[in-house]
C-alpha cells in the first residue's frame, strides 16, 4: 500500500477551499528558480532589490488564506539585519571610515568603513530574496502539492523535502505553545538562560512529530508499491502568465551572463553606485509580474 492513497478527484472549487487560490505547484517552482537565479547569480544590489521585492509581493499577495507571516518578515529581517551587522563590524576595508573601535578588541577591532556596510546590505538584499523565496514554497501551496510536481522518480526526494518544509512552522508552533505552557506555570523571561525551558521541549515536541511521522509513513508502507496522485490544479491563465514571465526571466538574466551585462558591483576600496543595464533590469522586473498580476 503506498503512502498517498488513491481518492476521487477534487474539483478546484474544493481544493480552493482548501488550500486558497488554486495555484500550479510547477508554476511557483519555476518562479522560485528564477529568483534563486537572480539573486545568487549577481552581486548588484538594483537587481536583488527588485528580486526581493517580487518574493515579498509573491508572499504577500498569493499565500494561503489564514496564513500569518508576520513572524517570518520579522525573522527574515533579522537575519537580514544580522548580516549586515556582522559584515560591518568584521570587515574593515574602504576608504569612508565611519568609526574606529579599539585595536584590541578581538574581531572587530578597527577601522568600521561605508563600504563595508553597504556589501552587507547588499549580501543582505540577496539573503532576503532567497529566504522569502523558498518561503513562498510553503506559503503559496501545500507541501503535498510540492511532491506532487515532482518527477515520478523523485517522489522519495520530494516526500523528505515536504516533510522538511513543514518542519519549521512546526517548530515556531511548538515554541509558541510551550512558551505559552510555561507563561501560565509562573514562567517569565529572565535572560538567555531562563529561555531553555521553552526551547529544549519546544525541540523535543519537533522532534517527536518527526518521529511519529516516520513511524506513520512506514504504517502505511511508503515506497512500497507504485507512486499515487491526488488531484493536481490544472494549469490557469494566472499560471501560465507565472511560469511564462519566470522563464523568459531566465532566459534574459542567462543572455545577460553570457553578454557581460550582469556583471558584479564592489563597493571596494571606494564607495560607487551599482551600474545598471537593461537587459538583466529587464530579467528582474519579469519576476515582479507573477506577484501583481
Amino acid at each position: 500500500m503506498a503512502l498517498w492513497h488513491r481518492q476521487p478527484s477534487r474539483s478546484p472549487q474544493a481544493a480552493q477551499g482548501l488550500t486558497g487560490e488554486v495555484v500550479n505547484p510547477r508554476a511557483l517552482l519555476l518562479w522560485a528558480g528564477a529568483v534563486l537565479l537572480l539573486s545568487l547569480g549577481t552581486e548588484d544590489p538594483v537587481y536583488r532589490a527588485i528580486a526581493l521585492l517580487a518574493a515579498l509581493t509573491m508572499v504577500l499577495m498569493r499565500r494561503r488564506p489564514a496564513v500569518r507571516v508576520s513572524r517570518l518578515l520579522a525573522w527574515v529581517g533579522l537575519a537580514c539585519l544580522g548580516g549586515v551587522g556582522l559584515n560591518f563590524l568584521l570587515s574593515h576595508t574602504g576608504q569612508d571610515v565611519v568609526w574606529a573601535l579599539p585595536g584590541w578588541l578581538p574581531a572587530i577591532g578597527g577601522t568600521l568603513t561605508l563600504e563595508a556596510a553597504a556589501f552587507g546590505f547588499d549580501v543582505a538584499l540577496g539573503l532576503g530574496a532567497c529566504l522569502l523565496a523558498g518561503s513562498a514554497l510553503a506559503l503559496v501551496v501545500d507541501s503535498q502539492q510540492l511532491v506532487e510536481a515532482l518527477p515520478r522518480h523523485l517522489h522519495r526526494t520530494g516526500a523528505a523535502l515536504g516533510s522538511a518544509i513543514t518542519l519549521v512552522p512546526r517548530l515556531g508552533q511548538s515554541f509558541s505553545t510551550v512558551r505559552e505552557a510555561q507563561a501560565m506555570r509562573g514562567w517569565r523571561p529572565r535572560g538567555p538562560r531562563s529561555w531553555r525551558a521553552v526551547a529544549v521541549p519546544a525541540v523535543l515536541t519537533a522532534i517527536e512529530g518527526s518521529v511519529l511521522l516516520a513511524e506513520a509513513m512506514d504504517a502505511r508502507g511508503f515506497a512500497s508499491g507504485g507512486r499515487t496522485k491526488v488531484w493536481t490544479p490544472a494549469w490557469s491563465g494566472r499560471d501560465l502568465v507565472d511560469a511564462i514571465s519566470a522563464a523568459l526571466a531566465i532566459a534574459v538574466f542567462i543572455t545577460a551572463l553570457l553578454l557581460g551585462r550582469a556583471g558584479g558591483w564592489q563597493p571596494y576600496p571606494s564607495l560607487e553606485l551599482p551600474a545598471v543595464d537593461w537587459l538583466p533590469l529587464l530579467a528582474s522586473l519579469l519576476l515582479l509580474l507573477p506577484g501583481l498580476v
